[in-house]
């Protein structure tokens, strides 16, 4: 045993009759971590470091090594951003881009990088702006509440329900990535399976009767004045071409317009003539109708131009597109939420949750089920005596920090609730996220539902020793708890650490069929879990194999091409707006996954297919499919084409010499080992025959112009041979998966 983790495990395993598995051998050790913590594999200066460093704690020191990384919180942001269903648009029928929505992604990475402790870092991201209303990254913070889809459409609105829809998103955020309940199943009735009435779920919507989106932006009037110059300018560069293909366009429009208006009825006609002021409603509904048919789609236009004025068209757009893209950055703003409706107005528990129904009005209160007893007996829960309205919140004796958090202060309430160290969910919640984030499966399997219809604990001994060692002292003590092994503090880090050096999670994952046969899904941990690569860790690490991978962090998202099957499935040819603008730098479009943009109803289909999460609702565990298109992509697509390539130029570049020290780099890289000796001998007796395959096809030796990163002229066959071998590797389910 090195951790008191483990005597919970081996407790649960004699229990079953079962013991631990072996330590897994250092490589494959060194894979699962550096993965793990990293999402990256290791690199050969990785590898060669640890295995030439024969001191006992050389794991430990690879630990604090990548527990210090820049891609540490790269890798652990995603996870935070599928609870959070963050994206970089609105959703829904028009999917509108959020400017600058990437800021609290990098925020969530920063906070993770320099170990924010869990409870600042919650109580940033739900009042940041009421702890630091100067701080700009306070309010970058609260991006949290607004990180979901808003249905955000032109036309008639119902305020009503628009209102309704935003406080649902944010309530139900605190719910599943916070508390891990299902508190939306309480918004038209008490809850079916938990102790959550009807009322208590308004109480909790209380809190954010008083919030909504708003923009903080701390530029200075100079900043400004540069930045409307430049836009302005810009604007003037592409006027003229804007006219010129309004010019190509309008005999065309004419035409079609034309054609329609003969569609109309005399009635229609007649409506359309009247003066708007004097239009009867039967006019008036036929005027809406005869909009209808009067309008010109993109796709009508389309199909009416000729080849060449399509072709015209089509180029001058282009330039209009080349030319947007020289935009400056606009001033720094920080999209989150603020206290803009003061006084907060009243909550209902509304009938059915019906945003027009009525009830009584209530208060900003905590869920009583969770709410825990203070040293003075009363319980945080019990706020306001009767329903009726009451706008502040009542406090137990010993919570005399939250005696001013009325009003505009709601929300700082809530994020003191949540953070208390007895709070029963909180810490629990997020210990099992790390642990699902290292073993694949949380202690509790069902992530963001703690109630009744989630799946019990396989260890609650486990989980609530975790909980109180994460949460053990409040943010005020933690200069006290430095020298503490087994008191976290609420440092995300430490608790990664203590788990990763526990000898549960350094088990090999042999499979034993005795074994299995007790414990079939090993619930009980008595081997490691063999794991797939998520979507983004995988595209990660083909690049970083590949040699190409852009370490480059933060700042705006990348637009990576997309295949023109998707272009051409998703987007009209020619539309009149570039909505998938590629950024221009080809040198952006291998950075890590995390920075591609998230846009909610486009995916890059490498990661749809590998199961990201649709960012419509809180992810707290992500599906694994395995299907035919998967293996298709990996073997057939323009990425995988050009990163083998890539791979193979990087072989020949790094091991110079015979094909078998070019093999044994490429095992090194795409596995973290050497080859086995029958996995030498065939993988040269395929090298072999592919080559000889491609020559003689090719009649000749013909010559490729040489790929970027290969040292010498090269023939044809030798290229496409150590391409085709990088190919399969990459295929290979040892480099998709980490034992």
């Amino acid at each position: 045993m090195r951790t008191p983790i483990d005597a919970f495990v081996l407790d649960g395993l004699r229990k079953r009759g079962l013991t631990p598995s072996p330590p897994a051998d250092r490589l494959t050790l060194l894979r699962r971590v550096t993965f793990d913590l990293t999402g990256l594999p290791p690199s050969p200066a990785d590898i060669d470091r640890f295995l030439s460093d024969r001191s006992p704690d050389a794991y430990e020191r690879i630990v604090t090594r990548l527990l210090s990384s820049r891609a540490l919180g790269e890798r652990w942001a995603q996870h935070w951003l599928d609870v959070v269903r963050f994206g970089e648009t609105n959703g829904y029928e028009l999917d509108a881009d959020r400017p600058q929505a990437w800021r609290y992604r990098d925020w969530v990475i920063r906070a993770l990088n320099s170990d924010m402790p869990y409870d600042r870092f919650l109580q940033a991201q739900v009042a940041g702006d009421q702890i630091a209303p100067n701080d700009f990254d306070m309010r970058v913070a609260t991006g949290f509440l607004r990180a979901g889809p808003q249905h955000v459409v032109s036309g008639n609105q119902d305020d009503a329900v628009n209102r309704q829809e935003w406080l649902t998103e944010a309530t139900t955020g605190i719910g599943s990535a916070i508390l891990g309940l299902t508190i939306q199943c309480a918004r038209c009735h008490d809850h079916k399976y938990d102790p959550i009435p009807q009322a208590e779920y308004y109480r909790l919507q209380a809190f954010f009767a008083g919030s909504d989106n708003y923009e903080f932006d701390s530029t200075s009037p100079d900043q400004k004045k540069s930045y409307a110059a430049a836009r302005n300018a810009l604007a003037a560069r592409i006027k003229p071409l804007v006219a010129q293909a309004a010019e190509i366009e309008a005999p065309y429009r004419k035409r079609l317009r034309d054609q329609k208006e003969a569609r109309l009825t005399a009635e229609q006609r007649e409506a359309l003539a009247t003066d708007s002021a004097k239009r009867t409603s039967r006019q008036q509904q036929l005027v809406e109708e005869a909009g209808i048919i009067r309008q010109i789609v993109w796709d009508e236009l389309l199909a009416a131009l000729s080849p060449s004025d399509r072709a015209r068209r089509a180029e001058i757009r282009g330039r209009i597109h080349r030319i947007e893209q020289e935009a400056p950055e606009p001033p720094p703003a920080a999209p989150g939420v603020a206290e803009v409706r003061s006084p907060p107005p009243a909550t209902l528990v509304l009938q059915r949750g019906d945003p027009h129904g009525t009830g009584p009005e209530i208060g900003p209160g905590f869920p009583a089920a969770l709410a825990p007893i203070t040293a003075s007996g009363h319980t945080l829960g019990q706020i306001g005596a009767t329903p009726a309205a009451d706008n502040g919140v009542r406090h137990a004796a010993a919570a005399e920090d939250t005696a001013s958090s009325v009003g505009a202060q709601r929300r700082l309430a809530l994020a003191k609730w949540l953070t208390q160290p007895d709070n029963p969910l909180t810490a629990r919640v997020m210990v099992n996220r790390v642990w699902q984030g290292l073993f694949g499966r949380g202690i509790v399997a069902t992530p963001n539902d703690f109630g009744r219809n989630g799946q019990p604990p396989t260890n609650p001994a486990l989980l609530d020793w975790l909980a109180a060692t994460f949460a053990g002292g409040t943010s005020d003590q933690r200069k006290t708890a430095e020298g503490a092994t087994t008191n976290c503090s609420w440092s995300v880090k430490r608790l990664i650490k203590l788990i990763v050096t526990s000898s549960v999670y350094r088990q090999s994952s042999a499979y034993e069929p005795a074994r299995a046969r007790i414990d079939p899904e090993n619930r009980s941990l008595w081997r490691m879990n063999r794991r797939r690569l998520d979507a983004e860790a995988l595209r990660d690490d083909i690049l970083a194999v590949s040699g190409v991978l852009n370490r480059q962090s933060g700042g705006p998202s990348v637009l990576a091409p997309l295949e023109p099957e998707v272009v051409a499935t998703i987007f009209t040819e020619g539309e009149p707006d570039n909505i998938w603008p590629v950024t221009p730098d080809p040198r952006q479009h291998v950075r890590r996954s995390i920075y591609l943009l998230r846009k909610r109803n486009v995916k890059v289909p490498m990661l749809a297919l590998f199961d990201q999460p649709d960012m419509m609702s809180s992810c707290g565990a992500r599906l694994q499919s395995v299907h035919a298109l998967q293996a298709l992509t990996l073997l057939n697509s323009a990425f995988i084409t050009e990163q083998s390539q890539a791979l193979a130029a990087r072989v020949w570049r790094d091991a110079p010499g015979n094909d078998e020290s070019r093999i044994r780099r490429l095992y090194l890289l795409c596995f973290g080992r050497e080859p086995l000796p029958r996995e030498g001998d065939t993988t040269g007796r395929f090298l072999r025959g592919q080559r000889a395959l491609l020559q003689s096809r090719m009649r000749g030796d013909e010559t490729l112009r040489r790929p970027d990163g290969f040292p010498r002229p090269t023939s044809t066959a030798e290229v496409l041979a150590w391409t085709d071998l990088c190919l399969a590797t990459l295929n290979l389910n040892e480099f998709a998966y980490v034992r």
